[in-house]
């Protein structure tokens, strides 16, 4: 009878397929769920620039009006005080710098992710044998 602790050498050699073959699989699943995830922050963060821009325009509105009111009543130190305020960064963040931020990095994301699958996808050196 045969000594139940040995291994098959058929059955060692399916065995190593097997892991071989899943090796390479993790690679493109693993790329995957990183452009995936890339992909989601960048949609985001585009999401909340038309969201930022979105609400300047609110506020831009609520300080004209409240400028305007003030040119009524006769306040102008008031209504040029409040005009001040609504052409400051803070309350009209530029859109356009915001984008072009956001391709900057889309473009060093792209170029680091085609470098990390390209490095993945290399074909590994083959084990030694023994």
């Amino acid at each position: 009878m045969s000594d139940p602790a040995e291994t098959n050498d058929q059955v060692t050699d399916a065995v190593q397929q097997v892991r071989d073959m899943l090796a390479g699989f993790q690679q493109p699943f693993a790329a995957g769920a990183a452009y995936q995830a890339v992909s989601h922050a960048l949609a985001l963060a585009l999401h909340n620039a038309v969201v930022q821009q979105q609400h300047s325009y609110t506020l831009r509105n609520a300080l004209t009006t409240a400028a305007a009111t003030a040119l009524l009543e006769g306040r102008t130190e008031q209504a040029e005080a409040v005009l001040k305020l609504a052409e400051s960064p803070l309350v009209n963040p530029s859109f356009e710098v915001q984008i072009g931020q956001l391709q900057q990095a889309m473009s060093r994301l792209r170029e680091e992710m085609e470098r990390a699958v390209a490095a993945a996808t290399m074909p590994s050196e083959p084990p030694a044998p023994g």
